[in-house]
């Protein structure tokens, strides 16, 4: 939810050249779920945890908090629940597989992308590749080299 592109975020998370971040906002977001799960969305709250406490009557609560220290990534979080099943007579069925990798959950990517930036030190046949992609599929979102590497003006 940053107002502009982090260069903390992209050192952090970024593992080579070859990158992109994908610049969207919480509506489009929260309005490009177009899967049959139920999506649940919060902003995450970034506390102290010696000084603080995860509020109660909120079963998302754990899931929406981190510590202050990762307050520089003013994250959203996007969250679908998975309870283990039973037939009313046997009790809960805790043999249900766990989800340890993730979710599929389909999303408009047309509502959801409002631009895509091109990693600072990209080289030009990666930012030619994603623009040919981009193309390809017959999206009309911006794609964009990030600057964050050009030299300031002074």
């Amino acid at each position: 939810m940053n107002e502009y592109e982090s260069a903390a975020m992209w050192k952090l998370y970024l593992k080579s050249d070859e990158g992109i971040a994908v610049q969207s906002i919480y509506s489009k977001l929260r309005d490009s779920f177009i899967d049959e799960e139920k999506v649940y969305m919060g902003i995450v709250k970034y506390i102290d945890y010696d000084r603080e406490l995860i509020g109660r009557g909120n079963s998302f609560s754990p899931f929406v908090h981190k510590r202050k220290s990762f307050e520089h990534e003013r994250e959203v979080r996007a969250i679908v629940t998975k309870y283990p099943t039973g037939d009313g007579t046997a009790g809960i069925d805790f043999k249900q597989e766990t989800i340890v990798a993730g979710l599929k959950i389909k999303v408009d990517v047309e509502r959801l992308i409002e631009r895509i930036y091109i990693a600072p030190s990209a080289p030009g046949w990666f930012a030619d590749l994603v623009r040919t992609l981009v193309q390809k599929y017959g999206y009309s979102f911006e794609v964009a080299q990030s600057r964050l590497g050009d030299q300031p003006v002074y």
